[in-house]
């Protein structure tokens, strides 16, 4: 179990902070795939491109902050 935690800090290194300009943001970390992958990451909340890639690198994202709420006035 020791061994694990020491893996995943030792990824968590390559670990970056993207934010959307909605203001949601999102941690990025790349992952080696043993196969070419084309894709697209959309944001989650309003739906902009945020990365397109091909290779065998590829990213992987998770949200961290959703973008605060605005207030509606009657």
């Amino acid at each position: 179990m020791f061994t694990f935690f020491r893996k995943h800090a030792a990824m968590r290194d390559n670990v970056q902070t993207v934010q959307c300009d909605c203001g949601a943001t999102y941690e990025r970390e790349e992952r080696q795939l043993p196969i070419k992958d084309i894709g697209l990451f959309a944001c989650e909340e309003c739906g902009d491109k945020i990365e397109i890639w091909s290779g065998r690198t590829v990213p992987v994202f998770k949200r961290i902050v959703a973008p605060k709420q605005q207030q509606r006035r009657a």
